[in-house]
């Protein structure tokens, strides 16, 4: 009886699904030799790269295999039945997209984006800190590690001197890449952001954006003094060429000014709080708005003018029209530097990019063009160029016309870069 009750609900649970499946007219049948496509990897890179392609039932022949890309067809250095490796043909920078023929016919679908050729190349290492490990360890090139690493200056002895906002200590990069600590500059609740060296070489001037200080360290004692307070969130600090030293406020709007006796007065308000400062070569203090969504130019007598941007907060990341710097998109920046030719180097905390910045002839910033030369992509990659990935750099320096280095901030790194 039991055994009866149970094929009964089996039928009945057996007789819906039936028509279940027969409710849709034709049933599937799976076809296993069909062309399929399934991944490109890279999915970016420049012309003459190698770029390998996953899918199914590409022909083991290679020239029965066509691929083609930007109107242009590859050629295949490599294929089995599951994989094709070619060579990107020649494109102009942009997206594609891929297709694929082969005997068991055309597919397509994926997308592959073509990197504008730099004019130079820009070759991105690690030199210090490890990729998400953060603890106070000195040391050799990547053995040491750090936490936040805020502010980047070249000392008067050619070592490299960084905040580490993470644990409040400024260190030292040799040049042989050894870390050291120099001093714990740590108050309760501090920040130190960054910092720059007097002219004469003697002192390491900082800022600690939590406690609104503005200090001071000796380069022969490494002795610490508060030059001032009560600021509204110092964000960093430049000197003059006559020694004097001017401090981004960015809680103020304002630009603050200290003589060689430290007395203060206001350099420029500014509409929007002010996140980083430096002199450009042509006497101006060009200072990054948090906010703002543009550089600003500061002339010696206080005048402000638009520098870089739209002022407007963009939906993208652009680089503008060439000649017109007020067209560029931009967010937010916490460091950016100068070359001897006045080239200016940007590192883009927002869009986690390298940025140049090349003025105009005669050093004619209000003519001059922007350019994405390294990373846009959030992430951790050494390398060249666009291909490099970052996360959230802030400070950038220039060691000399063919080296840069610059705070991987959110990855815990120092990072170099040659140019060739």
């Amino acid at each position: 009886m039991k055994k009866n009750i149970i094929m009964t609900a089996m039928a009945a649970v057996a007789i819906p699904l039936a028509l279940l499946c027969s409710c849709s007219g034709d049933e599937y049948v799976a076809k296993v030799t069909e062309l399929k496509l399934v991944s490109v990897n890279p999915t970016n890179g420049y012309p003459g790269e190698i770029v390998k392609i996953l899918g199914r039932n590409f022909s083991p022949v290679a020239s029965q295999n066509k691929v083609v890309i930007a109107g242009e067809e590859a050629r295949i250095l490599e294929c089995g039945r599951d994989e094709l490796h070619i060579i990107l043909p020649e494109a102009e920078p942009g997206d594609y997209t891929l297709t694929v023929t082969s005997p068991a016919g055309t597919a397509g679908g994926l997308s592959f984006t073509y990197l504008k050729v730099p004019d130079h190349q820009y070759l991105v290492t690690t030199i210090v800190g490890q990729k998400g490990a953060y603890e106070m360890v000195d040391g050799i090139g990547t053995a040491a590690i750090t936490k936040l690493p805020t502010g980047l200056n070249k000392a008067p002895d050619g070592s490299i001197w960084f905040t580490c906002r993470g644990y409040n200590k400024i260190r030292r990069i040799a040049k042989d890449y050894t870390v050291t600590t120099l001093a714990d500059v740590e108050l309760g609740s501090s920040a130190i952001w960054q910092g720059c060296f007097s002219p004469d070489g003697q002192y390491y001037y900082f800022v600690d954006k939590p406690k609104g200080m503005l200090r001071r360290m000796s380069v022969s004692d490494y002795s610490v003094t508060t030059v001032a307070s009560g600021l509204k969130s110092p964000m960093n600090c430049c000197f003059d060429a006559d020694g004097n030293v001017y401090v981004s406020a960015r809680d103020n709007k304002a630009i603050y000014k200290f003589d060689k006796d430290n007395v203060k007065t206001t350099f420029a308000t500014l509409d929007a709080g002010p996140n980083y400062c430096k002199f450009a070569p042509n006497g101006n203090l060009i200072v990054t708005l948090n906010s703002g969504y543009k550089f600003v130019s500061i002339s010696p007598d206080g005048t402000v003018t638009d520098f870089l941007g739209t002022g407007v907060k963009p939906e993208e990341k652009s680089d503008g029209e060439p000649g017109q710097p007020l067209t560029v998109g931009i967010k937010t920046c916490f460091g950016f530097d100068f070359d001897s030719n006045g080239v200016m180097y940007i590192s883009d905390n927002s869009y986690n990019c390298i940025r140049r910045f090349t003025p105009g002839p005669g050093l004619d910033y209000s003519t001059g063009t922007v350019e994405t030369i390294i990373g846009s992509v959030s992430g951790y990659a050494d390398g060249s160029g666009l291909k490099v990935k970052m996360s959230q750099p802030y400070e950038i320096m220039v060691y000399d016309d063919n080296t840069l280095y610059f705070a991987d901030t959110v990855n815990y790194l120092i990072r170099k870069v040659v140019i060739k």
